[in-house]
């Protein structure tokens, strides 16, 4: 969920963003979306949950499937000079594993797999984001995950450009094969609302 933004003119640059980020507290979350920053609220603990089941899921795809990539939640990306004006913040994302090798790093140059957990509020904001995504070389698969239903869309890029699918059936399958992972729609969105923990068996 995004406030009101601070849209100053001329549109903001990515490097004048982020010197006015080194004057925020670390607890504030900005994003800089066509020139504008907006600061971020706190996500919901739905939100939460969602993220964290999907960083789950793709730790342990990566693990096996992909060790040199890693998954993280909420890290900062370069998207490149061709792209101006934008500094977004993906709820989840797939990089190199080697970005932990500096321990100040703070943005990666290449994404793989990015996932925007979305609500009512931020809907269109989500969509700009996911255009520009689909603008870096690297990245090959974007995730939009609904908060308040279940909903995942999936963008693929293949050889001849991107595809798209939509799923929202509890058992519908999430294949990403670059990344290893396999699971059900279900296993996303579990200890939310939509799939309820359930008791332990007395």
């Amino acid at each position: 969920m995004a406030s009101a933004p601070i849209r100053p003119q001329p549109p903001m640059s990515v490097e004048l963003f982020r010197s006015f980020l080194e004057g925020r507290p670390d607890e504030e979350r900005w994003e800089l979306i066509d020139g504008a920053a907006v600061m971020m609220a706190p996500p919901t603990y739905v939100h939460q949950q969602i993220a964290t089941n999907l960083l789950l899921l793709l730790f342990s795809a990566l693990e096996v499937h992909a060790p040199t990539l890693a998954v993280y939640q909420r890290g900062g990306i370069n998207l490149g000079p061709s792209i101006q004006h934008y500094d977004p913040e993906p709820d989840v994302l797939v990089v190199d594993a080697e970005v932990t090798q500096e321990f100040e790093r703070r943005y990666a140059d290449r994404f793989y797999l990015t996932a925007e957990i979305v609500s009512s509020s931020d809907r269109r904001r989500v969509e700009t984001k996911r255009a520009i995504y689909k603008l870096h070389d690297a990245c090959t698969c974007i995730l939009v995950v609904q908060q308040d239903r279940m909903e995942v869309q999936v963008d693929l890029r293949t050889q001849v450009g991107w595809t798209e699918q939509i799923l929202r059936k509890p058992d519908d399958l999430l294949v990403l094969l670059d990344f290893g992972l396999r699971c059900r729609i279900a296993q996303i969105y579990r200890g939310t609302p939509l799939v309820p923990r359930q008791p332990p068996a007395s």
